[in-house]
């Protein structure tokens, strides 16, 4: 505690400073772009509106409604949270959500974003200082300043639970300095472990930075005892972090064997679209191309760190296998930029959905780290030396310029690239010939390091804004406006589910707090959101997406979907009556999510073609009928704007010249007590201008996005013969695509009749804490066929005696019932979750007993050297009495003041 103390009073101007220059220049960049705590724009962008802030409200609602969190029904029939945290609720700010609501959780997300640049400022401060504690204070707050705004954090500020692993690097950082040179675990055993618990998937990727800088680290020592031992305390502290991170990683790793996507098959020798120079085309000030596919690693940190990272490889009293090994390291991820092999090793063997080369960061650590490693010896350098890595930088840049490859590196950016590298070497080449002052170079330069990185900031934040866009403050409250008085209605204990037919986004249960059946996430139940596709609702490739629009009534009644929000600009659902709100209306006709099925439900095949036939099945097999329910019809007449072509199964429509539209029109005459469809699958629309497509039926008009939809469009309910008019039309495009149309006639009588049947056994289904509770009185044995995703960590029990969960159809579950009045409890925890509380309990005792061990070892080492036979001292000849200005300069240069 003492040398903490001592720590903040030596440095208790710079410490805050650390904090709020990057936190304040990221405020000032985002107020540029009408980003702010109630502005204009919301800090939202991507995934953060879609996701991320949704995930923030999830953890804020489990807090007040004490649901537990370990599952949610708010999302994909029904969802794993623990798996899910580990991926969206790794933050050390996520117990701030309690203090806020949904309408005001925008600004909750820019405060923390805003918070958390100023923590990785901190936390880089505070460990650079530790770890080189002669530095001057100005050069280690410029260089923990490039740390917080490099380029990967800011132009991936979106992600924002990735933003809490960088707080924690430097730490780690510090933790194994501490580690190598005094033998002190702590540090390093507790932020590794919180990184694993925060979040795996960057964990993984900095073990094998750690490993790998490590080694090359070890080569500065020359005590085999020490390296010997060093090499036994990270080999065994490592592990021990890993077996406490177990309580995330089990539960999560479990999940994703079951419900994550196949490893990516290494495909081709080299990466998408890499060249020569890619390096040094994002080592440009503001260079920013894109974060989606084919985007070049996003390495930038700075260009002053980039020349002293070159000048380290100068230094006379750094070894030769020291300068090896580090640039062994280097030369490793570089390869992996180029390599797809490597690529995929750093990630997991999994090709990742946008966002590529996500280990970038690690190269843009081990330049920061080189670039304090040099200023360390910096009066090593010679001058030659500092001229030679100026103009590496520079024909890197020229090569750039020339090769006509790179067509996002501007002539601004060439521009303040080479300003600021000509004021670097300007100002290191000063301070070899002593031309300034010290005190003053430091800091000009230091000023000039913070300026760079902040213009670099502005540039990628800018470049995210032109991507993916900041969401206008007004679409989100108008959302919120609209959706949380529905959701504050509907809420209950009693288990139905609510569905958006025009959704702000697929996570909207998640964010509104009702059971939904749409899901927007990386962690998902895969095996039930196949089936649903087969049943109507889109959810294709790795089912990332689940969507409930445009689907059948029978969608609705077998998945327990009692309520639709709408803007009441479809044609109207069978069953679906008003409410006493406006844009919610209730189902008349639908089934619990628990369905007694009697004689018990067997698996039926489903063809992955024909979802129509697929539904007609399964309502049959649940109710024991044996009804049609769907009946093609024709179309009357035809009207098409547009160039045809097609084959036997795809037409392709195109824009005639001249015409402002590319439509088709069908007339139909709906037969009566009928629910009309018209179904068009596959939809494809070339271009980027939009995927948004019109369907106008009578007098409702509505617009979808095509890559966000099902393929039944309703075009009403019809109780007398009817002729109707569809048109569908495609919105600012020239192209459109998709497969053969069909016309279908629900018979609305068989399927109420069919979910009669199925009512006649009634079941009452509660939820409860972590999972539900059901309540029927059936006449009939059977099985419980329930609408909930199947996952190995639920138990039930019936009447309070365990019973078996069974997989049915692969996603859902069935139960053995009896006849008569019961009831059963179903409860929900990860597989795994046991185990990793065991794992967590064990690595962090096993931790405590192996560094007090060492602690003792290394006491009883200093207490036989005290008590040692004394060496006799020689006489030192007594040094003059020094001026009391030349002792604080020598105590001050010991420290690191703010100028060496």
């Amino acid at each position: 505690m003492k040398k903490v103390k001592e720590f903040i009073r030596e440095n208790k101007y710079s410490l805050p400073a650390s904090f709020f220059i990057p936190a304040i220049i990221m405020i000032i960049i985002y107020a540029t772009f009408g980003v702010s705590w109630g502005g204009e724009k919301t800090v939202l962008a991507s995934d953060a509106y879609h996701q991320y802030v949704n995930a923030h409200v999830l953890y804020r609602n489990l807090m007040h409604n004490g649901k537990g969190f370990l599952y949610t029904f708010t999302s994909g029939l029904g969802l794993n949270i623990k798996a899910f945290a580990s991926y969206y609720m790794g933050s050390f700010f996520m117990p701030l959500t309690y203090f806020f609501s949904v309408k005001n959780m925008p600004d909750a997300m820019y405060l923390f974003t805003i918070l958390k640049f100023g923590c990785m400022g901190l936390a880089g401060f505070v460990s650079f200082k530790n770890m080189y504690k002669s530095l001057s204070q100005w050069l280690i707050l410029a260089m923990s300043t490039s740390y917080a705004l490099m380029s990967f954090p800011t132009a991936q500020s979106e992600l924002i639970t990735w933003l809490d692993a960088f707080i924690l690097f430097p730490l780690i950082l510090w933790g194994l300095h501490s580690l190598m040179d005094n033998g002190k675990k702590t540090l390093y055993f507790v932020t590794l472990s919180i990184l694993f618990i925060q979040n795996y998937y960057f964990g993984y990727m900095l073990a094998i930075f750690l490993l790998l800088y490590f080694i090359a680290r070890t080569t500065f020592d020359t005590d085999k005892n020490k390296i010997l031992r060093n090499t036994r305390d990270f080999i065994v502290t490592s592990a021990l972090a890993g077996l406490t991170s177990m309580f995330t990683i089990i539960p999560a790793y479990l999940d994703l064997k079951t419900n994550g996507e196949e490893l990516t098959k290494v495909s081709k020798l080299f990466t998408e679209k890499s060249w020569f120079f890619d390096l040094f085309s994002k080592n440009f000030v503001g260079s920013f191309d894109t974060t989606k596919y084919g985007s070049v690693p996003i390495i930038y940190v700075g260009i002053f760190p980039l020349i002293l990272a070159i000048l380290f490889f100068f230094t006379k009293s750094v070894g030769l296998w020291t300068k090896i090994s580090y640039g062994a390291v280097a030369v490793f991820i570089i390869a992996s930029f180029y390599f797809q092999k490597l690529d995929l090793f750093w990630q997991g063997m999994h090709a990742p959905n946008m966002f590529l080369h996500r280990y970038s960061f690690v190269f843009s650590l081990l330049i920061i780290i080189l670039a304090l490693e040099t200023l360390k010896r910096i009066k090593e350098i010679d001058t030659r030396w500092i001229i030679d890595s100026g103009i590496i930088v520079f024909l890197g840049y020229m090569f750039v310029i020339s090769s006509g490859r790179y067509p996002y590196v501007k002539t601004i950016n060439v521009l303040l690239s080479i300003f600021f590298l000509l004021a670097y070497i300007i100002f290191l080449l000063a301070r070899k010939k002593k031309l300034v002052p010290n005190s003053y170079l430091l800091l000009i330069a230091s000023l000039f390091v913070v300026a760079e990185i902040g213009i670099n900031a502005y540039y990628q934040i800018n470049g995210l804004k032109n991507e993916w866009v900041y969401a206008s403050r007004e679409n989100y409250d108008n959302a919120t406006k609209k959706l949380l008085p529905i959701a504050d209605k509907v809420r209950s204990d009693e288990f139905y589910r609510m569905d958006n037919l025009e959704p702000d986004t697929a996570n909207d249960g998640m964010k509104f707090d009702y059971n939904a059946l749409a899901q927007f996430s990386s962690v998902r139940n895969r095996k039930s959101s196949s089936t649903l596709s087969k049943l109507g609702f889109r959810s294709d490739g790795t089912n990332l997406n689940l969507r409930y629009p445009n689907n059948t009534l029978i969608g609705d009644g077998l998945f327990a979907i009692k309520y639709n929000i709408t803007n009441n600009a479809q044609p109207a659902k069978f069953g679906f009556n008003n409410t006493d709100l406006e844009n919610l209306k209730e189902n008349t006709i639908v089934t619990s999510p628990a369905i007694i099925v009697k004689e018990g439900y067997n698996d039926i095949t489903f063809d992955d073609n024909n979802l129509t036939e697929n539904q007609t099945n399964f309502l049959n097999k649940l109710s024991g009928e044996k009804l049609e329910y769907f009946t093609q019809i024709y179309k009357n007449n035809e009207t098409i704007s547009g160039n045809v072509s097609s084959d036997d199964k795809r037409v392709t429509l195109r824009k005639q010249e001249g015409k402002e539209e590319l439509s088709f029109t069908y007339g139909i005459t709906a037969p009566a007590k009928s629910q009309l469809y018209i179904r068009v699958p596959n939809i494809s629309i070339d271009g980027d201008v939009s995927k948004d497509v019109t369907i106008s039926c009578n007098d409702k008009s509505y617009t979808f996005n095509a890559n966000d939809t099902g393929s039944y469009f309703n075009l009403g309910y019809y109780e007398t013969p009817t002729d109707v008019e569809f048109k569908l039309k495609a919105v600012n495009n020239d192209n459109i695509s998709f497969d053969k149309t069909q016309l279908l006639a629900l018979n609305v009588e068989n399927y109420k009749k069919a979910i009669d049947k199925i009512n006649e056994n009634p079941t009452q289904v509660k939820t409860e804490k972590n999972g539900a509770k059901i309540t029927y009185d059936s006449k009939v044995a059977g099985d419980i066929f329930v609408t909930v995703p199947y996952d190995k960590g639920w138990s039930a029990k019936l009447d309070g005696k365990k019973v078996d969960i069974k997989q049915a159809q692969t996603g859902f579950m069935k139960i053995k019932t009896e006849a008569g009045k019961h009831t059963i409890t179903m409860k929900f925890a990860p597989r795994g979750y046991k185990l990793g509380w065991l794992c967590l309990i064990s690595g962090i005792a096993l931790f405590i007993v192996y560094n007090g061990r060492s602690f003792l070892v290394k006491k009883d080492g200093e207490n036989s050297q005290k008590n040692s036979t004394p060496v006799p001292k020689r006489k030192v000849p007594i040094k003059k009495e020094t001026d009391s200005k030349s002792i604080t300069k020598e105590k001050d240069n010991k420290k690191g003041s703010w100028f060496i």
